[in-house]
């Protein structure tokens, strides 16, 4: 009580000088027409005004939330994609129940993109159902790579900029498959190869994955042939291909989970021992 009385005696004069000035403010607008006028529409504006700082705030802080719940839509749309490209006569839609492979999102924590063998860091783990050797897309236009390894909230993806990255991969619309590689440090192209030449290609043809592994489906789109030819002697094309992806530019990926690719694998390790 004597510490408030104190603060009265020091600051009293000033105190009593807001009062006044909030007194008179009331006077004022309450018993003249034209300054209520001008106090309400002035009120009105910074109420406005306020109101959107606050929606501004709110939408900023809502951003992550509004993200993954855009990545999952967009995993749902590429599951689709791959359901309808696997759709046969017999299976007019794709039906979730038949669906084989699942996408989940995650975003990209680190990666290298200048070194001879580039790798990628994804912000999910073995708690989310990531696993080794399983496919990475950044959308259904581009392969990113392999996991290699996994931990309980991180995945280590070999990038498909590495000099020991193989992915199959077939000509759109043709019968054959090669195997495409990373030949040098050119981000924007790679190297398809045992193409054979008998096939009929041409420049502006979509390369895209076989579906000849369980890591990736048919039909994933990976980039176009620039340029082709066959060198003396050799039974397949040397084609450069023009990635549809820029992998120095990846934020987001999707890793895709083959609900059938342990059953294969099992079986087909059994095959091989034999």
């Amino acid at each position: 009580m004597y510490n408030v009385l104190q603060l009265f005696i020091k600051y009293g004069a000033h105190i009593l000088f807001v009062v006044l000035e909030f007194l008179c403010f009331y006077l004022i607008i309450n018993y003249n027409q034209d300054q209520k006028l001008i106090f309400i529409n002035s009120s009105n504006l910074y109420s406005a005004k306020l109101s959107q700082q606050q929606a501004r705030i709110s939408q900023f802080a809502n951003l992550r939330k509004q993200n993954d719940s855009l990545l999952h839509e967009n995993a749902n749309l590429i599951e689709n994609l791959i359901s309808i490209e696997y759709a046969s006569s017999k299976i007019p839609a794709a039906d979730s129940s038949l669906s084989q492979y699942r996408l989940i999102p995650a975003q990209v924590c680190n990666s290298t993109i200048h070194l001879r063998n580039n790798h990628f860091t994804l912000c999910k783990g073995s708690r989310e159902g990531v696993r080794a050797d399983m496919g990475v897309i950044s959308s259904h236009l581009g392969v990113v790579g392999i996991v290699r390894n996994v931990s309980e909230n991180f995945a280590h993806v070999i990038s498909l900029l590495h000099s020991q990255s193989k992915l199959s991969c077939s000509i759109k619309n043709r019968a054959g498959h090669g195997t495409l590689v990373w030949n040098d440090m050119d981000p924007l192209h790679m190297s398809l190869e045992s193409i054979p030449k008998h096939e009929k290609i041409a420049a502006g043809d979509t390369v895209i994955t076989s579906g000849y592994s369980t890591m990736f489906p048919r039909g994933i789109l990976v980039g176009k042939i620039e340029s082709y030819k066959v060198k003396p002697g050799s039974n397949s094309y040397e084609i450069k291909v023009k990635l549809f992806n820029d992998l120095t530019n990846i934020r987001y990926a999707y890793v895709i989970q083959n609900r059938f690719g342990e059953e294969q694998n099992k079986l087909e390790k059994e095959v091989t021992n034999e």
